[in-house]
């Protein structure tokens, strides 16, 4: 008898290949460690693995992905007795920088600012910082954060005009210091 589904190895693997690296972003911005981000990542994958034959096709299978990677990080690191912190690039991601021929002293004040920016992302509570990184920097529609973060929509907007309103009080301190 011929089964149209895929096998599940093969929807694992596939699951791999396109969000291995954005996985592996998240974990290495939620710990800002490199050993912690491969082992959430491992273990997230882990998890999905022996999930995938259960997923409903109800919901978007990167959103089950992320909820999944959130809950391995909160534990890993809580484990850890860290809290969760980011230390993201400006483009979400860590990636190299290009050059774009700005002079040294933009590169330094893009830089600065940049730090600025992910220092007051990490100050900002769990919930907050999470909500920006998963609309701002991963682009999920609100829908899709509030069910990464187990949360009602309402409550994803709230944390984001919350996260919003503290970020400009914080960046504008630190501007005139």
């Amino acid at each position: 008898m011929f089964n149209s589904q895929p096998k599940i190895e093969d929807r694992f693997h596939a699951l791999v290949e396109e969000h291995g690296d954005k996985i592996f972003n998240l974990a290495m911005m939620r710990s800002n460690r490199l050993d912690l981000a491969q082992d959430i990542s491992q273990e997230t994958f882990i998890r999905a693995y022996k999930g995938l034959a259960k997923f409903r096709d109800d919901s978007q299978i990167s959103t089950w992905l992320y909820r999944i990677a959130l809950n391995v990080c909160h534990s890993l690191l809580a484990k850890e007795g860290l809290r969760t912190h980011q230390s993201i690039g400006p483009d979400g991601d860590f990636t190299e920088i290009e050059d774009h021929g700005d002079s040294v002293e933009q590169l330094h004040l893009n830089d600065f600012r940049g730090e600025q920016i992910r220092k007051a992302v990490s100050d900002l509570p769990q919930q907050q910082s999470e909500a920006i990184t998963l609309y701002y920097l991963k682009e999920f529609q609100y829908s899709e954060v509030a069910e990464i973060m187990d949360i009602p929509l309402n409550t994803v907007k709230s944390h984001l005009r919350r996260a919003k309103a503290n970020l400009r009080l914080t960046l504008a301190e630190m501007s005139t210091i």
